[in-house]
């Protein structure tokens, strides 16, 4: 009786401290009435509170994720205040469908995956010759537990929202990278480009976050760039690129938002669809915009996990990539059965980088430990293929004449391409991706030429992160007064680690015909000066690493604006792969492997 008793006063405090926001409201009395709704004019939002709740399995009422009055009696004071989505419009505003032009709001009436790009199905859309094409007046969407102003997680509305619930892992999150704490991604501490970090391929974090709302930029970072620069950046375009920054940088709803087009026969999929674990296109922007992971796995990297219509090369290479999806994709493996929490944090939101392999191939990864090629990581043989950028170049030759420094000019893909193999400051050779970038308007006296790679840790670079980074880069070069708008420019190497494209592993000979690697790639037409579409070639040699032999396109002679840069990405150094010594074993186990008895 004594523990009933306590059991009975338990539940009867637990229910009279529930807030507020869980009490009946009025929404569903309008959005259950389809006659309503209907004269109203928005049958799209009819809805019932069990749909709702089937769809998002949470007891919350429509106010306890929106907002809103529920209370009021009309419908303009229910609404005032609510939290909805908005779209991102080319001048980075962030507005709501009622502020949204008429025949644009036709176009994205509700939310429901629409047409065949998965990148875009869910933003606002156009028809055009009966296909759903993206509306180009806007960038992207945004949910509602994002800051209208700073596009970044807003603590304040998830703890009114999600936290009532959750509380415990909304405040855990934001301890997490992905949540935005202060110090907790190593995004945030590239700030200028010759700094103590080095140079990035993703650009800079020119709009500090103010804590903890994370509702508006401080100038301190702008401030730091234009100590370093000989062009300032102006308010406008830092908050502008931070503002682009911080939409890869999630919310709640980001990952576990999962909105579905209504079906009949199961009513768990709608507009209000939840998922625990995210899904893989939830990893690459969830169909908002090409944005999330898909930036550096795609386009940085060049690796891509989901590929299809998402992968990013020239147009010859997605035509062989959209189909070399990553056999994990194929099998239906999602993100983060392999990258699994981070058991050291403990932080919701924290995944790790590296995986495990042996999680699932434990007899192959001790058998590949023991034997020849133990200190060649996995994915330097079974990620044959990738693709991604071209070039990257950080310009004020932007468009519309604007003097921004800081306008990235990335439109240029390679071809489909296998990754260059090199060794890592422990010994192991691993795949990477070498695109040439440059940055202008550096000043000449600070900047230090690199004599090898500087991979993304300390000492290499001062830089606080929580795992260890394969990625690296060189300063090869600088051009003095390259043109009156980039003046001393900046010459560097992104060398990012490539993991993913994962499948049946590149030949013998794409190793051991040559201890010279050479990757010959054609260009993509871009928006640069004046060049346009043409090749290079990337080799890997006891000389060292570089990108060279620029031509134009059909073999003619290169752009007039690549001569400056010609023989500027080149680092010095012994990056050829390791003579063969054993031949006669060689010859052995590559005729192992073309017959499929190779063993590791």
């Amino acid at each position: 009786m004594k523990t009933l008793t306590v059991l009975s006063l338990l539940i009867g405090t637990i229910l009279f401290s529930v807030p507020s926001v869980f009490a009946a409201d009025s929404c569903t009395g309008c959005h259950a009435d389809t006659k309503r709704m209907n004269n109203f004019g928005y049958p799209q939002f009819t809805l019932t509170a069990s749909e709702v709740q089937k769809q998002t399995k949470m007891p919350a009422p429509c106010s306890g994720c929106h907002g809103g009055n529920p209370a009021a009696p009309s419908r303009e004071e229910a609404h005032k205040g609510i939290l909805t989505v908005r779209a991102v419009t080319r001048d980075w505003q962030a507005v709501t469908r009622a502020e949204m032009p008429a025949e644009d709001v036709a176009g994205w009436s509700h939310l429901e995956p629409r047409g065949k790009d998965r990148s875009k199905q869910l933003g606002p859309q156009v028809v055009k010759k009966g296909a759903f094409k993206a509306n180009r007046k806007y960038r992207t969407i945004i949910w509602h537990d994002k800051n209208p102003e700073t596009f970044a997680f807003n603590p304040t509305i998830a703890m009114k929202t999600c936290g009532v619930c959750h509380r415990d892992i909304v405040k855990s999150f934001l301890k997490s990278s992905m949540g935005g704490a202060r110090g907790a991604h190593t995004q945030s501490q590239y700030v200028y480009w010759t700094g103590p970090a080095g140079p990035q391929s993703c650009g800079l974090w020119t709009g500090d976050l103010a804590q903890p709302g994370q509702d508006t930029f401080t100038d301190t970072n702008r401030q730091l760039y234009n100590k370093h620069s000989t062009t300032a950046v102006t308010k406008k375009d830092a908050y502008n690129l931070q503002r682009n920054c911080n939409r890869c940088h999630v919310g709640c709803l980001d990952c576990h938002y999962r909105p579905q087009k209504k079906d009949p026969k199961d009513p768990g999929k709608g507009p209000h669809t939840f998922a625990k674990n995210p899904e893989p296109l939830t990893c690459y922007g969830g169909g908002r915009s090409f944005a999330c992971h898909a930036g550096p796995l795609d386009r940085r990297r060049g690796d891509g996990y989901i590929r299809a219509e998402l992968a990013k090369a020239s147009e010859k290479g997605v035509a062989v990539l959209k189909d070399a999806v990553d056999v994990h994709m194929v099998k239906g493996i999602s993100c983060v059965e392999c990258h699994v929490p981070n058991g050291e944090t403990g932080y919701h939101g924290d995944l790790r980088r590296t995986v495990d392999c042996a999680r699932c191939h434990g007899k192959t990864v001790k058998s590949h430990k023991k034997g020849l090629h133990g200190k060649v990581d996995c994915a330097s043989c079974h990620t044959p293929l990738i693709g991604g950028y071209a070039f990257n170049f950080w310009t004020t030759i932007g468009t519309g004449g604007a003097k921004n420094p800081l306008k990235r000019i990335q439109d240029y893909y390679v071809d489909a391409i296998p990754p260059i193999i090199v060794k890592n400051p422990k010994g192991v050779w691993i795949p990477v991706h070498v695109v040439p970038h440059t940055s202008g308007n550096v000043k000449a006296s600070e900047v230090t030429m690199s004599t090898r790679l500087l991979f993304r840790n300390r000492p290499d670079a001062a830089i606080n992160r929580r795992y260890v980074s394969n990625d690296s880069y060189a300063i090869t070069g600088l051009v003095k007064n390259l043109d009156a708008k980039d003046h001393d420019t900046l010459v560097w190497l992104n060398v990012d680690r490539v993991a993913h494209g994962t499948g049946k592993s590149r030949t013998c000979e794409d190793c051991h015909a040559s201890t010279a690697q050479k990757v010959t790639t054609g260009f993509s037409e871009g928006s640069y000066k004046d060049v346009e579409d043409g090749e290079y070639t990337i080799i890997a040699d006891e000389k060292g690493l570089r990108v060279t032999n620029f031509k134009g396109p059909d073999g003619e002679p290169m752009s007039k604006d690549l001569v400056p840069l010609n023989d500027k990405w080149f680092l010095k150094g012994d990056f050829s792969l390791p003579k063969i010594k054993k031949k006669r074993l060689y010859k052995k186990l590559r005729k192992k492997y073309q017959s499929r008895k190779f063993t590791h």
